[in-house]
């Protein structure tokens, strides 16, 4: 079975055509989104109808969360709270109701999915030091972990050795980040999501090329703070 990972969308919509139009991910089984669909980017509403179409399983991101009240703003950077604040003014009821519906994780043969921490799912810690990426590890010692919320693609072995390869299997690696559709921040202005090969057990990040332009500008005339468009020309 081939499985379409996707996460961290940030209302990108030209980042997500482009990653679900990408021939590889095409043929996948069942895709699966690991939350934060909203925030930062300038069309919140078209990438959650997208999402919905597409993906099998959803879990929430803290954005998503954000949006609709769980998280308090003051718990996000000045730009990405300006941009949840926006977002509430051009969201559907239907769509921030489905929004709060999400699940903080879920699970799906040997693979347990949520947003950012397996240990603790609803604490959004990011997972970048060695110890935390064991704990996690330690917290779901039956799974293969997959999470989002850094924005940096790689894998994290239960030992806590790190890899930012583009391929592998999972012989060793317990834990999997798909990187970010909409916002990358490893230094590579490219989407990135990742397939999972059940049947051979490998993994493969992905990147590809999308209208950077044309997102930007969307976010300039949204009128949200220039950081969100600057930052998509530069992955960080």
């Amino acid at each position: 079975m081939l499985i379409r990972i996707i996460s961290d969308i940030h209302s990108n919509f030209d980042a997500l055509e482009a990653v679900l139009a990408d021939p590889p991910g095409s043929k996948s089984s069942a895709t699966f989104c690991l939350g934060d669909i909203v925030g930062y980017g300038a069309e919140p509403s078209r990438c959650i109808e997208k999402v919905r179409d597409v993906c099998d399983i959803v879990v929430s991101g803290n954005h998503d969360a954000g949006v609709v009240e769980k998280i308090p703003l003051y718990r996000f950077s000045r730009p990405g709270a300006s941009a949840l604040i926006w977002t509430k003014t051009v969201l559907s009821v239907k769509d921030k109701e489905w929004l709060s519906s999400l699940p903080y994780s879920a699970e799906f043969d040997e693979f347990f999915l949520c947003h950012s921490y397996p240990a603790d799912p609803e604490s959004w810690v990011y997972v970048l030091k060695p110890w935390q990426a064991i704990s996690a590890v330690s917290a779901r010692p039956d799974s293969i972990s997959l999470i989002g919320h850094t924005h940096l693609p790689g894998c994290w072995t239960a030992d806590g050795n790190y890899t930012d390869s583009v391929t592998g299997n999972f012989s060793k690696i317990r834990l999997v980040n798909t990187g970010s559709v909409g916002q990358p921040r490893d230094r590579d202005s490219r989407a990135a999501y990742i397939l999972i090969n059940t049947e051979k057990r490998t993994w493969e990040h992905r990147r590809v090329e999308y209208d950077i332009d044309s997102a930007a500008e969307k976010i300039r005339n949204a009128k949200l703070p220039a950081i969100l468009w600057e930052r998509l020309y530069k992955g960080r």
